[in-house]
C-alpha cells in the first residue's frame, strides 16, 4: 500500500480535495483507504469528513484523534487500524502535518503560503487560480485533479518504508 497526505489549516479544502482524489483513483481502478486526523472531536456520522471520504469511494475510513506528535505513522495508526486498511492500493491521510510523507498543502484563496509547510510537500493546492506563484513550490489549481493524481501516484511511498 502506498501512502500520501493532504494537509493545511482548517477551512482550506482538505476534505474536498481528498474526495476528488479518492473519486479519481477509484475511477482508475485503485482501492483507497483514508484516515482523517484531527484535533477536533468527530461529529455525527452523516456529513462528517470521514463520511465524505466514504461517499467518495474510500473502502475504509478511519478517524484518528490527533494527540500531539506521538510516534511515527505506523504507531499513530495502530495495529488494529492497519489490519482494517490492509490490502488497499493507496492510503490517503488528511492531516498529520508532522509526519514525513509526500503531501499536498492546501491554502485558501486569499492565503499566502505559511512558513511551516512541511519539506515533503509536492505541490501547493489553491482553490482559485489568481496566477500567484510561490517560490520553491509548484502551485496547482484544485480543479486539476488528473494532474494531482498523477503526482500522487508518482510520489506516494510504500507504507512499509514509513516509520
Amino acid at each position: 500500500m502506498r501512502v500520501f497526505a493532504v494537509s493545511g489549516y482548517s477551512g482550506t479544502g482538505k476534505t474536498t480535495l481528498i474526495e476528488a482524489l479518492v473519486r479519481e483513483l477509484v475511477r482508475n481502478g485503485h482501492s483507497v483507504a483514508t484516515i482523517k486526523s484531527s484535533k477536533h472531536e468527530p461529529g455525527p456520522e452523516e456529513g462528517t469528513d470521514t463520511w465524505r471520504h466514504s461517499q467518495a469511494g474510500a473502502s475504509v475510513t478511519i478517524f484518528l484523534k490527533a494527540e500531539g506528535n506521538r510516534g511515527g505513522l505506523r504507531e499513530r495508526i495502530g495495529e488494529e487500524n492497519l489490519a482494517q486498511i490492509e490490502g488497499n492500493d493507496f492510503l490517503l491521510i488528511e492531516g498529520m502535518k508532522s509526519i514525513d510523507i509526500p503531501r499536498f498543502w492546501c491554502i485558501g484563496a486569499d492565503d499566502d503560503v505559511p512558513e511551516d509547510v512541511p519539506e515533503n510537500t509536492q505541490a501547493i493546492v489553491r482553490w482559485e487560480d489568481d496566477g500567484a506563484a510561490f517560490q520553491d513550490y509548484t502551485v496547482i489549481e484544485s480543479e486539476s485533479v488528473k494532474e494531482l493524481v498523477r503526482i500522487l501516484i508518482e510520489k506516494a511511498v510504500d507504507l512499509a518504508s514509513v516509520e
